[in-house]
C-alpha cells in the first residue's frame, strides 16, 4: 500500500507532558491542580466553563475562593488527607461559581507525586457539575412522595396493560396490595362487561391523547363494584415515544350517592312545590266561592300555617315532621296559653309530609275558630288536644270547654271543610265533629300507616 506523495505515515512526535496537557485542556470535566496548601497551579477550559473564572483569574490564588465559607474547614480536612497520600473519590459538595452562584459538584481528589512515586508536590481535582442531576433526582423524589401520599390511586402500566406501579391509595381503594398487583394485568380490576373500555383507553393513549375524569365502574378484591373517576395519560421515554400509561383513580361512590340523593330531593321539592301551589289555589277558590270577597288577612294566616309546616319539613331533611313540633307550631299565636288553658298530650310520632299538611291545617283551623267563637274567645275557656296510638290506628282529639255555648253553623265554610272533608280524604280516616253546648269536640281516627312511613318513635 502506498501513501500519497509527500504524506507521512508516522504521527508527529509528542512528549508525555504535552500529551497530558492536551488531555487536560480538551477534557469535558473540570480539571485543576493546587499545591498542598491550596494555591491553584492549573485550571482547564472546562473549569472556566463550569465555574466562570478564567485560568488567568485563578492560577496563583487560593482554592478557597470557590469554597463556601461554611465548607472551608471540611475542604481543609480533605486537602490534609490527600496531602498524606490518600485519594478521595466522588465526594459530593458545593462550590461557588463566579458571582457567588452555588453549584453542586462531585469531586475526585488525588495526590500529585514527583516522578509518580516520590514526594507529594500537589493535589489534582476532577470536578463534575451535578446540579441538574441532583435537581432531577430531588424532583423525582418529590414526585414519588406525592404519588405515595396521594389520596387518589396512582397506577402505571405498560402498553399491554401490565401494572408497573401501585400506590397506597390504590391498595385502599381496590383492596389489592402492591405485591399482588405489580406485573399483573390492569384488567384484573375491570368487570367482565367493561373489558372493552380498556381497549378504547389503550387506543386513546397510543394516539397521544389524555382521558380526563372518565367515570366508570371497577372491581375490588372482595368482588364489590365501586364507582370511580379515572384520568389516563400517556407516558413517554426520553425520545418522546409512548411506552405506557399512568392512571389516577378516584373513588366517587359517595359522590354518586350524593348526586342520586340530590336528584331525589329535587324531585321531592318539585313535587311538594306543585302540591303547595295547588293547595294555595284551592284555599283561594274555596274562600271566594259564591262571589264572596277574599278575606286577605284570613288568607295570609292560612298561608302562614302552610309555611310553618314547610319550615319543619326542611329542618327534618324533607323526610318527616314530628307531630308535637307541628302542633306547637300551629298553635304559635297561642303559645302563652299552652300549659295553662291549652293542654297538649301524646307520644311523638314522625308524620309524613302529606299527613302533616292535613293535620297541621286542621289544628290551625280549630285554634282559629276557638279564638273567634269558642273556648279561647273568652278568659275562662280551655282546650284539650291529645293523640295516641291504638295498635295500627292513630287517634287525635280536640275538646273545648268553658267557653260560650256553641251550635252547628248553618253553612260550612272553608274551615269546616278543612277539619272534616279534607282530613278525612287526605288520611283515609274517620272524622267526627260535635257541636256540644259545652264546646266543640273533634275526633280523628285513621290507619297509622297513612300518617307515618314506619319511622315512628314514641317519645313523651
Amino acid at each position: 500500500m502506498h501513501g500519497l506523495p509527500g504524506a507521512s505515515t508516522a504521527s508527529p512526535a509528542i512528549d508525555d507532558t504535552a500529551y497530558l496537557a492536551a488531555i487536560m485542556r480538551s477534557s469535558a470535566d473540570a480539571i485543576l491542580s493546587t499545591t498542598t496548601d491550596g494555591i491553584v497551579r492549573s485550571w482547564n477550559a472546562a473549569c472556566q466553563a463550569k465555574l466562570g473564572y478564567s485560568a488567568d483569574e485563578m492560577i496563583g490564588r487560593s482554592i478557597a475562593e470557590i469554597i463556601p465559607a461554611e465548607l472551608r474547614d471540611e475542604a481543609l480536612r480533605i486537602r490534609q488527607r490527600v496531602a498524606r497520600g490518600e485519594s478521595v473519590e466522588n465526594f459530593e459538595t458545593v462550590r461557588l461559581a463566579k458571582g457567588g452562584r452555588p453549584i453542586e459538584v462531585c469531586v475526585t481528589f488525588s495526590p500529585i507525586r514527583c516522578d509518580g512515586v516520590g514526594a507529594i508536590i500537589g493535589i489534582s481535582g476532577v470536578l463534575r457539575d451535578v446540579t441538574q442531576l441532583r435537581q432531577t433526582e430531588r424532583s423525582a423524589a418529590m414526585l414519588a412522595a406525592i404519588v405515595a401520599s396521594s389520596s387518589d390511586g396512582v397506577v402505571s402500566k405498560t402498553l399491554d396493560g401490565t401494572i408497573t406501579s401501585w400506590n397506597k391509595s390504590a391498595e385502599r381503594i381496590f383492596g389489592f396490595s402492591e405485591a399482588e398487583m405489580i406485573n399483573r394485568s390492569i384488567r384484573t380490576i375491570i368487570p367482565a362487561e367493561r373489558q372493552a373500555e380498556e381497549d378504547r383507553i389503550l387506543a386513546t393513549v397510543l394516539s397521544g391523547e389524555m382521558i380526563d375524569n372518565f367515570e366508570t365502574v371497577r372491581l375490588r378484591k372482595d368482588g364489590a363494584l365501586i364507582d370511580v373517576s379515572v384520568t389516563v395519560s400517556p407516558v413517554r421515554d426520553s425520545a418522546g415515544r409512548i411506552i405506557g400509561a399512568s392512571k389516577i383513580v378516584r373513588d366517587i361512590t359517595d359522590k354518586r350517592q350524593t348526586r342520586a340523593q340530590l336528584r331525589t330531593l329535587l324531585a321531592e321539592v318539585n313535587h311538594r312545590s306543585k302540591n303547595m301551589l295547588s293547595l294555595v289555589q284551592a284555599i283561594a277558590r274555596q274562600m271566594t266561592r259564591h262571589g264572596r270577597r277574599l278575606d286577605l288577612d284570613r288568607f295570609l294566616e292560612r298561608l302562614q300555617a302552610i309555611a310553618s309546616n314547610q319550615d319543619l319539613l326542611i329542618e327534618n331533611d324533607w323526610r318527616f315532621i314530628p307531630l308535637g313540633d307541628l302542633v306547637r307550631s300551629q298553635l304559635g299565636a297561642f303559645r302563652h296559653l299552652i300549659g295553662n288553658r291549652i293542654a297538649i298530650d301524646g307520644p311523638q310520632i314522625e308524620l309524613t309530609p302529606e299527613a302533616a299538611q292535613a293535620i297541621g291545617m286542621a289544628v290551625h283551623e280549630l285554634a282559629t275558630n276557638a279564638a273567634k267563637y269558642g273556648s279561647l274567645s273568652g278568659g275562662d275557656g280551655r282546650v284539650m288536644l291529645g293523640w295516641s296510638r291504638d295498635g295500627d290506628h292513630f287517634d287525635m282529639s280536640w275538646r273545648e270547654s268553658g267557653g260560650p255555648p256553641v251550635s252547628r253553623p248553618e253553612h260550612s265554610g272553608f274551615g269546616g271543610r278543612v277539619i272534616s272533608d279534607m282530613v278525612r280524604a287526605g288520611l283515609d280516616g274517620e272524622v267526627e265533629v260535635e257541636f256540644a253546648p259545652s264546646g266543640l269536640r273533634w275526633h280523628l281516627r285513621c290507619p297509622l300507616q297513612r300518617i307515618s312511613r314506619g319511622n315512628s318513635h314514641v317519645r313523651r
